[in-house]
């Protein structure tokens, strides 16, 4: 019998929760046998394989010496083989980090905090024991082994500066995701797996059975249709940045697109405009909205309107706005930051999520317009990037923009955007006294005061939007 971690929790006829044990994987491996587990160009990996390979990681593990408390890196690039070392490091009760080989640099700033105790590498486990402790860190994996849980390290806001390193609990980011039969579907995720979105994807895809097909090395439009076209892929989830450059690549690209049936969407505000162009342009297509973040996890919502509602029978989840922001109760919460600090992390259990808020019509629903830090402060009126960008958006030349605060001497602040331009027009003046006339009947604050045309809008590596200052 092999060991589980402890818990209350119970099976159920209707659906158990998903864990990271040796015993559940071994369950699904059972009920899905010889199904696609895992597609990619050159093969097929069956539920049956993965199960293969998990239980000689896990072996691997153990003779090791991974256990309870330690802290195991996962570099990998190859999905398949970052979650069979996720999961049968996991079972042990140990604290895994997953992360693309690009991002191995970013070890060494963990290091500052914390002790990487092993290290998955070109497919093989080695011990490692480089990095120090701090009393915040040393604080928060004693939490994890007072609960008997295995943890998830990740990082987020890492962009600029120092990046925050999340710990969380991952038996309880896993538990709110209930396993389910259904009809088997295809699913194709974009965002990595070393990022919550991406994670998020993988579980409720193991839950539900799914066959999940590899994501082309470069996402570009052209490389991800051909992927959905030639593995007929039916769900992509994807950010609403992404969506947009689908639709922008033209109507002989989206003929690749017709395997799609739903499309959950988030990372970012989704503008109505473009929602309304994606469902006007792809028909048969579901559009669902996500939402979540690393310090709590992906969140049971629906879309309700212009917002979305919580979804959760079990009343684990809350939300309320305070001051303009959302704050989220989870409890797949954070452990904490082993970089140090609270963060948004409150002490009676909230997460102060930093996306302004407002309540819609429904009064059970949110609607998110933003980012708290990426307010443009025009003369002490506060204006929202996304507002600026889903007023221009809606001019019939506007292809994609993006707006940014830029430094004013007599106003602190005013709107700077970059603008893909489909007109005739070349001069960025020409375009401003375009957009200005378009807006004329909206606030001044919201009009742009710098134009730059480009040909793409640049994005993060997770499909977002960049939003750094116009240099």
């Amino acid at each position: 019998m092999c060991p589980e971690p402890s818990s209350n929790r119970q099976d159920c006829p209707s659906g158990r929760p998903l864990d990271c044990s040796a015993c559940t994987v071994r369950r699904l491996v059972e009920e899905h046998g010889a199904d696609a587990f895992w597609i990619d160009d050159d093969r097929v990996r069956t539920w049956r394989d993965f199960g293969n390979v998990f239980e000689e990681r896990r072996e691997q593990c153990a003779i090791a010496g991974v256990g309870a408390g330690q802290i195991v890196a996962i570099l990998a690039d190859d999905g398949f083989d970052l979650l069979t070392w996720l999961f049968a490091a996991a079972s042990l009760q140990a604290t895994v980090a997953p992360l693309r080989i690009e991002r191995r640099s970013e070890l060494e700033t963990w290091a500052k905090f914390t002790v990487i105790d092993w290290q998955v590498q070109d497919g093989a486990l080695v011990k490692a024991g480089f990095g120090q402790t701090t009393a915040t860190s040393v604080g928060l994996l004693a939490e994890l082994l007072r609960r008997g849980h295995p943890g998830l390290i990740l990082a987020t806001g890492g962009t600029t500066g120092v990046p925050k390193v999340v710990l969380l609990d991952l038996w309880e980011l896993l538990g709110v995701v209930q396993i389910k039969r259904g009809r088997s579907m295809r699913l194709m995720p974009l965002m990595r797996f070393d990022h919550i979105g991406g994670l998020d994807i993988a579980w409720r895809a193991i839950a539900r059975g799914q066959s999940i097909v590899a994501p082309p090395a470069l996402l570009t439009p052209a490389s991800v249709a051909e992927k959905v076209e030639r593995h007929r892929v039916e769900v992509l989830p994807a950010t609403p940045s992404f969506l947009n450059l689908l639709l922008l690549a033209g109507a002989d690209l989206l003929q690749g697109l017709r395997s799609l049936r739903v499309v959950p969407y988030g990372a970012e505000p989704m503008p109505p405009s473009l929602l309304a162009r994606l469902r006007e342009s792809l028909p048969e297509v579901r559009f669902t909205q996500r939402f979540g973040t690393s310090e709590t996890g992906a969140l049971p919502v629906r879309e309700s309107g212009e917002g979305f509602t919580m979804q959760d029978e079990a009343d684990r989840h809350e939300w309320k706005i305070v001051e303009g922001e959302l704050w989220i109760r989870s409890p797949a919460r954070a452990v904490g930051y082993l970089s140090g600090g609270s963060g948004g992390l409150t002490e009676d259990g909230w997460f102060r999520t930093g996306d302004l808020a407002e309540r819609t019509h429904d009064p059970a629903a949110v609607r998110i317009v933003g980012r708290r830090d990426e307010l443009i402060n025009v003369g002490g009126e506060k204006v929202l990037p996304a507002t600026v960008e889903n007023l221009l958006l809606a001019h019939p030349l506007v292809a994609d923009c993006r707006a940014f605060a830029v430094p004013n001497p007599l106003l602190g602040q005013v709107v700077g955007v970059e603008i893909v331009w489909r007109g005739p027009e070349k001069d960025p003046i020409e375009v401003k006294r375009s957009l200005h006339e378009f807006a004329r009947s909206s606030p001044k604050c919201y009009l742009p005061t710098t134009v730059r045309l480009v040909r793409a809008i640049d994005s993060t590596r997770n499909l977002k939007k960049r939003r750094s200052a116009l240099s």
